[in-house]
């Protein structure tokens, strides 16, 4: 008798695997596109926090004046053209003295997107005091 496509051994499975591929491929680009999307986000993140913490470098040893302020505000977007490149884009950088004595800066910008419109505005705020020259008595 000879052998039917019904009585061969794994039959009944021929075309699993094409339909498998065709099932778990579109997830597994979805989870490479998410990692791929929050790595980028979170990279825009310390690009955006180095910004800050450069600006507020500024602006403290610049003793929170209005001139320093004005410095660590051109300083900061110098800092973030070239550490940054493209991957922090629509940079904002906002230096304040919230209280008598300290320096806050506001960094928000746009990570590389690989969708656009995708990815969440990054924002980091530094908090210091002003730097004070205090003589040796």
């Amino acid at each position: 008798m000879p052998w039917s496509a019904a009585r061969r051994p794994g039959a009944r499975d021929r075309g699993a695997t094409s339909v498998e591929l065709v099932v778990y491929t579109p997830v597994l680009m979805l989870v490479i596109f998410l990692t791929v999307q929050f790595a980028l986000t979170w990279h825009g993140n310390q690009i955006a926090g180095a910004v800050a913490r450069e600006a507020a470098r500024v602006a403290r040893a610049g003793g929170g004046t209005d001139s320093a302020i004005a410095q660590a505000k051109t300083r900061g977007a110098e800092y973030a053209a070239a550490i940054g490149g493209d991957a922090l884009r629509d940079v904002s950088i906002e230096v304040s003295l919230p209280a008598d004595g300290e320096v806050a800066v506001t960094v928000t910008g746009r990570s590389v997107e690989i969708v656009p419109g995708f990815a969440p505005r990054v924002h980091v705020s530094v908090l210091g005091p002003v730097e004070v020259f205090r003589p040796d008595v």
